[in-house]
């Protein structure tokens, strides 16, 4: 049995070293033998990384050997090798390494190189939530028309594979009826997927424990890394945040710094991205290029477009979307609420979003909010369909964040031809420019107060806005798909 799984290990060995032979352009003789066609491959691949002249091969050569992706420490070790032993001994050193830490590869799989662009889509594949990231993954991805491998990650987070038809659903047919046939998702065995002389998409935030691949990947393997970049509110708005966000975000920005690309979802998110590629050039890098790729709020035609603000008993309704978080500010807006409900004024205040960091307290708030009469009714987390339909239910939306890279309540609001409340700097200014808003201090409690008192009592102000937001020039997930691609489809080419 043991022999078995020995001569398992050896056949994808094999595998692997023919398949990065071919990539580098070494002609393979391939033997039945196990591990045979690997002990004649491997010398000839390190001397071929040996005489290179960037770090890729030996990056390739270790991907394929430990079925893992390197560090940068673990190029430099290769190359320092490379240059201090012949090529029989650096042979010996390479193996003996997977020998001493064999639980670092996914040892027992084998291997693709694929030219081209692949996309790790880890947490959509393996996840069915689906917020702000997942949904511009799971948007964006289906309207490629373009040659692309999507990839997740192997459990350990140290190299790239093939996603089980299943997690195919998640990423390319979110939502839809599952047409899994049960029998390819039992037979599903994974390979591995190994990015050459292209482009590696990170459209999510990559898992922590991958970053020290993705960094290499990024410094050494000739791949253009881009990365979309959602925000720095970790960095920028660490009292916002819970303290192990920084130190994530930190190992995040490991990789950014050696990143081709940033497409950032708004001009204010493309600012402080900039600012951090600027900040690196201390370290003597040149910092990723940062492109603004704008989201869009492209929300479905209504099958009732009437619209009238109002809840079935007339009273009007007044809605507030987001996870319940520090810098959401929604203890702002029921602040603000409650003044107004004192002063006699009749609406309900409608809050959407899931629980986050510190949401106890704010769901405390609630309930006390609740024992008190006042009318506030907390949908938690809805489907897409359920979410539109209450903005174009709603007179009007607050969303007063303290810091957001985009702010898709705000767009998706307009989008549906409802005003929005909003902070008056930041990515939220820039989607008020256009019209349909009222733009406050989202740290005035007077300001938020009075806005959302003029919504509530001028109809003629709350048409203005209306109309305004039925004018706003309109941005499409076919848009953000298009360009998004021309951003990942040139960094290759940028690059160089």
């Amino acid at each position: 049995m043991k022999r078995t799984a020995a001569g398992a290990l050896l056949t994808a060995l094999d595998q692997r070293v023919a398949a990065v032979a071919r990539a580098v352009g070494v002609d393979v003789e391939e033997s039945s033998d196990p591990g045979a066609t690997a002990a004649t491959l491997l010398p000839l691949l390190v001397a071929r990384a040996r005489q290179a002249p960037r770090p890729d091969v030996a990056w390739l050569l270790l991907t394929a050997v430990r079925a893992a992706m390197p560090s940068s420490a673990d190029v430099l070790a290769l190359r320092r090798d490379l240059e201090l032993l012949d090529d029989e001994d650096a042979t010996a050193r390479l193996l003996a390494d997977v020998v001493r830490h064999p639980l670092r590869g996914a040892l027992e799989l084998e291997l693709d190189v694929v030219q081209g662009v692949v996309v790790n889509a880890d947490f959509c594949a393996r996840h069915d939530i689906h917020t702000g990231i997942h949904r511009v993954v799971r948007e964006t991805l289906p309207r490629w028309s373009g040659d692309f491998t999507v990839t997740a990650n192997v459990d350990e987070y140290t190299a790239l594979r093939t996603l089980a038809p299943r997690e195919v659903e998640r990423v390319l047919r979110y939502g839809q009826e599952s047409q899994v046939d049960p029998a390819a998702e039992r037979a599903y065995r994974a390979r591995l997927v190994v990015p050459w002389r292209g482009v590696l998409l990170v459209p999510e935030i990559p898992d922590t424990a991958f970053g020290p691949a993705l960094a290499a990947l990024a410094e050494h393997s000739g791949n253009a890394l881009v990365l979309i970049g959602y925000d720095m509110i970790p960095a920028v708005s660490a009292d916002l945040r819970p303290p192990v966000d920084a130190v994530r975000f930190g190992a995040y920005l490991t990789v950014v710094k050696h990143a081709a690309s940033v497409a950032a979802i708004s001009a204010s998110a493309a600012a402080e991205f900039a600012g951090f590629a600027h900040a690196v050039t201390a370290q003597g890098l040149p910092g990723p290029r940062v492109h603004e790729v704008v989201l869009p709020a492209d929300v479905p035609v209504p099958v009732d477009p009437a619209q009238d603000g109002a809840a079935p008993g007339g009273r009007p309704r007044v809605l507030c979307v987001g996870s319940h978080e520090p810098h959401k500010n929604h203890d702002t807006v029921l602040h603000a609420a409650e003044r107004l409900w004192r002063a006699g004024h009749e609406f309900e205040l409608v809050l959407i979003g899931g629980p986050g960091w510190r949401s106890e307290e704010f769901s405390r708030r609630i309930e006390h909010v609740r024992s008190l009469g006042r009318p506030v009714t907390h949908l938690g987390r809805v489907t897409d369909d359920e979410l539109w339909q209450a903005f174009r239910d709603a007179r009007f939306s607050v969303f007063v964040s303290l810091h957001e890279g985009f702010g898709l309540p705000v767009a998706e609001s307009l989008a549906c031809g409802t005003p929005v409340v909003t902070s008056s700097y930041g990515s939220l200014a820039e989607l008020a420019r256009d019209g349909g808003c009222l733009t406050v201090d989202p740290t005035d409690d007077d300001a938020v107060t009075e806005a959302m008192h003029a919504l509530l009592t001028s109809p003629d102000l709350l048409e203005r806005l209306r109309g305004e937001a039925r004018q706003r020039p309109r941005r499409t997930w076919d848009d953000y798909a298009r360009d998004l691609w021309r951003t990942v489809t040139t960094a290759r080419e940028e690059q160089m």
